[in-house]
């Protein structure tokens, strides 16, 4: 998601040095055009990966079932639906210069489930068929381990048709390259998309150097125009609080800004989400192409004048990019959801209170309720950003709101040298125009 985009069609104009320009129309790379709910739909799966987010409670006790009932689906359906009309009249109608959503901005497209915590190969056929029905939208996402049940989620797709994308959790120290090439392939035979998603734990790191990962379990899926998403691994509830896969930000950054380099290098044609797209959204709409080269990237010396820090800009689209980004969970509570460092929903699993609960209240009611869960967020990353030693000074403070970078601080900090910002990762991706290029190009054949 980008945050403080250009108005118009970001990153067309002539540069300076006369180098390229990146084509981003109707490439939907850093663009926020869908409400993206996320629902706690089954949490049984039967690997014990380290890290893993799944419930115990739920895995122990509800295997091999959906965790809500059909009715609890039918009323998020029924809430998430009305929802998605009052947010396109009334966010994508607005004559508001400070909103991402707006009548001249961007708008609000289509809505979207994305079906967590568990391994949802496990459930029956007939189970997945009654989600996909009760949760009515055009694209729907689900969680998986690597699974030879491909034909199922087609035949779930036959009786429901819609636009299907499996995540796959990946974990390099247990799966086989060759396995998550093969799953993929024929996932796309099926007319399903998806990508792998890889935790960065201490077990990974301890198990493989960058140049290993790369070349053992990223560059067996290089010729596939795929995406890959690496997420941070962070003590909560489900997980006992354990810290013990929790690797230092300084350390994943290095781990990460290595495999960048070697990703680039080898010109493995994937597209790293989210950090890669952070690459092109700082290039373009924070103009860093002016003091941009090919091949060898940003010249920090050049870099333009900082942008003015606008706080009732960056309030009101970080309200939005929230108001756009939900999770119900097994209760109907409502919470929001960040893809800051992989996707982590900000509920009571890492210290966050819920907005509200959709059974009796409406979810527009629920998160435009004045001094409500909201307000109280944006006023905490507000505060966040121009009091906190390492985002007060730095130019890029106003990309980090959008992705509760500070929000998510406060459960668990960035200590050391480094911060979530993921700078030094972004710098690497950023030196080869024909890699940026490609992703974004992905994007647009995604149409999602």
């Amino acid at each position: 998601m980008n945050f403080i985009p250009k108005q118009g069609n970001a990153g067309h104009h002539p540069l300076d040095n006369g180098g390229p320009v990146f084509d981003r129309r109707d490439s939907t790379l850093g663009v926020m055009d869908d409400l993206q709910v996320a629902i706690h739909t089954y949490d049984g799966c039967s690997r014990g990966c380290p890290g893993c987010v799944v419930d115990k409670h739920f895995k122990n006790r509800a295997r091999g079932e959906p965790i809500m009932p059909q009715a609890d689906l039918a009323i998020a359906q029924a809430r998430v639906s009305e929802y998605y009309d009052w947010v396109r009249a009334n966010l994508n109608t607005r004559d508001d210069p400070d909103a991402y959503f707006s009548k001249d901005g961007f708008q609000v497209n289509h809505y979207s489930y994305t079906m967590r915590f568990g391994n949802h190969s496990e459930l029956p056929t007939d189970d997945l068929i009654m989600i996909a029905d009760t949760l009515a939208a055009e694209y729907k996402v689900w969680s998986t381990a690597p699974t030879e049940e491909v034909p199922k989620f087609a035949d779930v797709r036959k009786a429901v048709p819609g636009r299907y994308f499996l995540e796959i959790i990946y974990d390099p120290v247990a799966d086989d390259a060759a396995f998550i090439r093969d799953m993929i392939l024929e996932m796309r035979s099926h007319d399903i998309l998806g990508y792998p998603e890889v935790l960065v734990t201490q077990r990974l790191l301890n198990a493989l150097s960058p140049e290993q990962f790369v070349d053992e379990y990223l560059a067996p899926l290089g010729d596939l125009d795929v995406q890959v998403q690496f997420g941070r691994y962070s003590p909560s509830k489900t997980r006992s609080y354990s810290t013990t896969q929790v690797v230092p930000v300084d350390q994943e950054v290095d781990f990460l800004t290595a495999v960048a380099k070697r990703v680039v290098d080898q010109k493995l044609k994937l597209h790293p989400i989210p950090i890669a797209e952070y690459a092109v959204t700082l290039l373009d709409e924070y103009e860093e192409l002016t003091a941009w080269e090919d091949g060898k990237g940003v010249n920090l010396d050049a870099l333009p004048d900082e942008q003015p820090f606008n706080a009732k800009r960056i309030m009101e689209k970080t309200r939005d990019i929230f108001l756009t980004s939900l999770y119900v969970d097994h209760n109907l509570d409502l919470f929001v959801w960040s893809e800051s460092m992989g996707q982590h929903v900000l509920d009571w699993n890492f210290g966050f209170k819920a907005l509200g609960n959709i059974r009796d209240r409406s979810i527009q009611d629920i998160v435009t309720e004045r001094g409500g869960v909201v307000d109280q967020m944006l006023i905490e990353v507000m505060r966040n950003l121009m009091t906190h030693p390492k985002c007060g000074p730095c130019r890029y403070k106003s990309f980090c709101a959008s992705h509760a970078v500070p929000l998510f601080r406060k459960w668990h900090d960035d200590d050391g040298k480094h911060c979530y910002g993921y700078l030094p990762v972004i710098r690497e991706f950023q030196r080869d125009y024909r890699f940026l290029q490609n992703m974004i190009d992905g994007f647009r054949d995604l149409e999602f």
